[in-house]
């Protein structure tokens, strides 16, 4: 957690190389914009991407309840555990709940979903109204998470208020609503 905590705190923010790729993940919607993510501007922690079927209303449609999907490509190891303790975290503060209080099932069961993974590794957290939320690692799927109303909220951990990273989710808003490459 403490690894995670950290890089909340000193992420740059830069254009990735070759913006908007064919690699598209679980669903088959356009990436909208991507980041590359480094520590003190130096370390490449990896790259973040945000896909949504009508990019230039990504700031309407990014927590409205429509197909989307967020993708971090890792540069480096992360705990499955450190990732689960974050995600919790940024979803009761985004959510105005206390430490103390469980989140919602539907968030809860994504968000306790993390596994280990290492440089090169590849998670994609997509949401579809009809079905809910999914969490896919290299392709593979880790967990599926039916939607009981409040499944599209999980974006709010990289898309709300109090987001992982303020930056991050300007800049991927942003370039997404701007005409041209991602």
């Amino acid at each position: 957690m403490r690894t995670a905590i950290a890089l909340v705190t000193c992420l740059f923010l830069t254009t990735a190389p070759g913006s908007a790729r064919a690699d598209i993940g679980p669903l088959d919607i356009p990436v909208c914009s991507e980041l590359e993510l480094r520590v003190g501007g130096l370390f490449r922690v990896g790259t973040a991407r945000l896909y949504l079927d009508d990019c230039p209303r990504a700031r309407v449609d990014i927590l409205a309840s429509v197909p989307k999907q967020f993708s971090l490509e890792l540069a480096r190891s992360f705990s499955g555990e450190d990732l689960s303790e974050a995600a919790h975290d940024l979803l009761r503060r985004n959510l105005d709940l206390s430490h103390s209080e469980p989140l919602p099932e539907s968030l809860a069961c994504l968000a306790d979903a993390y596994i280990d993974a290492g440089a090169g590794d590849r998670y994609d957290v997509s949401y579809l109204p009809e079905q809910g939320l999914a969490l896919h690692l290299n392709g593979k799927l880790l967990k599926r998470c039916e939607n009981a109303g409040l499944a599209e909220k999980y974006f709010l951990i990289w898309f709300g208020d109090q987001p992982f990273h303020r930056r991050m989710r300007d800049l991927l808003l942003e370039r997404a609503e701007s005409p041209g490459p991602g």
